[in-house]
């Protein structure tokens, strides 16, 4: 039996790899801040307006702190460190990251590079947002972000997503396979479960949409909910989320959506041991663990808006002191292909998500955020 450390150790793997493909990624400072070497290369012929874009982005030095997932968590961590690779390829920028080990890490990490001077910087996480508050005052001169949260200072930029929409997608295909014969689903249970990382107001959103998309194809359909913990390191206990897991499968759930970080390690763990479906979370998490049952994942593009802030930032034109959503009319939250598993997936049920997608950007169908 393939233990969660060892689905761990696939996962770091995967990420290195990546980081290979793609640059490598950089480790944690403890005194100096390290950076990536910035791109040099430029297309041979280019307009003025290209030149002076590349100009710009040399001069502009972004990083990241990481929440206590760290880089390989394969969910937001690694989403936007991927959007901050983007930016140094296609923009020139030079960048760097600082993972947290702890909460505590985070108001020194924060100070470290702002006295470095990076900047925009930003903060992974609404577990960051006293830590932002604090620092962001003290360096007036430099430009903050937050993912997942607000805080309100003129020279943050907060950046949300509207999670239960993307939940809302995957609640449909849950409702809708835990009702098909296969052979990782028991059409006489229907029943699905939903795995939450900490407890709070964010991951309620994502429990939100799922329980609304799961509720309107499949009224009659239990679903189990049960969260890691109150606290960080909920995020980082796979050995949990496993438990967990087990638990829902043993009280007939065969559809499990995670919402959880690190600890939907445990999850996959339990779904290869006993071959029911899993949905994965912010990033297409089938590819990055292959072996489990994925049959699709909540795409949470945390990416796309460390890249567009950067390159904001490169055009003077960095959002501070605004809010930006992401929703699925712009991309922020989506749903993955089904890959591997598609020619188990009726056609039903590929044309539900679609009508669904199309009603939530319509405003046909409003999605709830917060658990009834």
């Amino acid at each position: 039996m393939r233990s969660w450390k060892g689905l761990l150790a696939l996962l770091l793997l995967a990420l290195v790899a990546a980081a290979c493909n793609g640059g490598d990624a950089p480790e944690e400072d403890t005194d100096d801040t390290e950076t990536t070497e910035e791109t040099t290369e430029e297309p041979a012929q280019e307009t003025d307006t290209e030149e002076d874009a590349a100009a710009d982005g040399a001069d502009v030095r972004a990083a990241m702190v990481t929440d206590v997932g760290g880089l390989g968590d394969q969910s937001f961590n690694d989403s936007a460190f991927a959007g901050l690779e983007r930016a140094e390829t296609e923009l020139g920028v030079e960048i760097s990251v600082l993972e947290s080990a702890s909460p505590t890490d985070y108001v020194g990490n924060l100070t470290q590079l702002a006295e470095n001077g990076f900047s925009p910087i930003f903060a992974v996480g609404f577990l960051m947002t006293d830590a932002v508050a604090e620092v962001a005052p003290q360096f007036p001169d430099t430009e903050f972000a937050i993912i997942d949260s607000v805080v309100e200072e003129g020279n943050v930029a907060s950046l949300t997503f509207e999670e239960h929409q993307g939940s809302y997608l995957a609640g449909v295909v849950a409702g809708l396979m835990t009702s098909e014969d296969t052979e990782y689903t028991n059409p006489d249970d229907q029943v699905v479960g939903f795995l939450g990382g900490l407890e709070g107001p964010l991951i309620q959103k994502f429990q939100a949409g799922y329980e609304a998309g799961v509720e309107s194809v499949c009224p009659d359909c239990e679903i189990l909910v049960q969260y890691a913990g109150t606290t960080p390191t909920a995020f980082e206990d796979p050995a949990a989320g496993q438990e967990i897991s087990l638990s829902m499968n043993d009280s007939g759930a065969d559809v499990i959506y995670h919402a959880s970080g690190a600890t939907g390690a445990g999850l996959f763990e339990a779904a290869i041991d006993r071959n029911f479906f899993a949905i994965g979370v912010d990033s297409d998490q089938a590819t990055i663990v292959p072996d489990a049952p994925i049959l699709t994942s909540m795409l949470k593009r945390v990416d796309n808006g460390v890249f567009q802030a950067v390159e904001d930032s490169v055009n003077g034109e960095f959002p501070a002191g605004t809010l930006t959503t992401y929703g699925l009319e712009d991309e922020g939250v989506d749903l993955a292909s089904f890959g591997e598993l598609e020619a188990l997936v009726p056609e039903e049920v590929t044309s539900a998500v679609d009508e669904a997608r199309t009603g939530i950007t319509s405003g046909e169908i409003e999605v709830p955020s917060e658990p009834s």
